[in-house]
């Protein structure tokens, strides 16, 4: 039987002191395109993606990885954006940005695989919206409502180096990523074994 690898879910260290909040995804006509990011599919956006800074935190310092606020959809620097193109060339669609103030190049990391992989029952605490919120939740029957020390089935992962959770919206990358984050001090991503 093959050895399946170990997975993690990926996370914007939000306790860096002196860091960026980034927000407000935008085409070059001003529309905010944040929802494109989401789909696990290719963008399609006139780019480059504007980002701007939240108004509730100081202006800050770069990351070499961060998230849009409230969005869970990453930005990387030019040299992370190298190393998911190298170690992900399939699950991730690399969308050029530009940062309100900074020079440097950045981009939106699009990622394009989805599995449906959440092992419900070796995860801590795992709900899910019923066809009785329907009604109210009309896209959401099925899909989680919560998650809670989430474990994942390796075996759906079908060699996805990075990929988001079908239902719930975790961003999940393989060891190998992590790896070579941590081997590069890649500044402002953590993780969590799944």
């Amino acid at each position: 039987m093959e050895k399946l690898g170990r997975y993690f879910e990926i996370y914007d260290d939000v306790y860096i002191e002196g860091r960026w909040h980034l927000v407000d995804p935008a085409d070059q006509h001003g529309a905010n395109i944040s929802a494109v990011f989401k789909r696990g599919e290719p963008a399609k956006v006139a780019g480059p993606v504007q980002l701007g800074h939240s108004d509730a935190a100081p202006r800050g310092d770069s990351l070499d990885y961060t998230v849009i606020t409230g969005d869970r959809v990453p930005v990387v620097s030019a040299r992370v954006g190298e190393m998911l193109k190298r170690l992900a060339p399939g699950d991730v669609e690399l969308v050029p940005a530009a940062v309100e103030g900074f020079h440097e190049q950045f981009f939106v990391v699009n990622v394009l695989t989805v599995r449906r992989c959440i092992d419900e029952a070796g995860s801590g605490q795992v709900e899910k919206y019923t066809e009785e919120d329907r009604e109210v939740f009309p896209d959401k029957a099925g899909k989680y409502f919560l998650v809670v020390e989430m474990k994942i089935d390796k075996s759906k992962v079908q060699n996805a180096k990075m990929f988001w959770t079908w239902g719930w919206g975790a961003l999940i990358v393989a060891e190998e990523i992590k790896n070579a984050f941590e081997a590069a001090h890649v500044k402002g991503a953590k993780f969590v074994e799944v």
